[in-house]
């Protein structure tokens, strides 16, 4: 018996050791690619795409998004744009496949929201009053989004009160960057 913890509890520190070691930033971490079939924004005013698998739970009535019944994900890509000369806050553009209309291709059908607006920078948040939160504001709704900024890399969306949300087995959260790059 007294072995088998011994196991257990030394398993669990190489685990724990393993994972630490995984999560740890590094100068060389580089955005992954993310396959697209839209137009590719440049130039100065586009600030970074950030894409993630969500979950419906709470997003969906924040949002005001049409789902099915048995919605487990959202899949979104957001886009930032800020002004090249001042590097102040612009406008943004949401995709969330998932959620929203029905959409028809090659005989199958999804559905799809396009979210548009600006967005600004904000202070604070109940755990943490020197956050930097995002708050997107899209256009088509009366509604605001909470992102956290992690890092450069990853945004948190947050609750309507600037809390945490909680994610799932299969999903979490978070948005993070990535490089978009053409189809074929």
């Amino acid at each position: 018996m007294k072995s088998s913890l011994i196991i257990t509890i030394t398993a669990f520190g190489l685990l724990q050791g393993h994972l630490s070691i995984a999560q740890t930033a590094a100068a060389d971490n580089k955005p992954w690619q993310a396959i697209t079939f839209q137009p590719i924004p440049k130039g100065p005013s586009f600030l970074g795409a950030f894409e993630g698998r969500i979950p419906c739970v709470g997003i969906v009535p924040q949002l005001k998004l049409k789902t099915a019944a048995d919605c487990e994900k959202l899949k979104c890509r957001l886009v930032l744009f800020h002004d090249p000369s001042t590097m102040q806050p612009a406008n943004f553009e949401f995709r969330i496949v998932g959620g929203g209309e029905v959409q028809w291709q090659d005989g199958h059908s999804y559905r799809l929201t396009n979210l548009e607006g600006k967005w600004s920078k904000e202070k604070g948040m109940p755990s943490d009053q020197e956050a930097e939160i995002y708050v997107l504001e899209p256009a088509a709704i009366q509604a605001k989004l909470y992102l956290l900024k992690g890092d450069n890399n990853v945004l948190f969306v947050l609750d309507e009160n600037k809390g945490f949300r909680t994610g799932n087995e299969n999903f979490s959260y978070t948005l993070n960057r990535v490089e978009l790059v053409p189809g074929k």
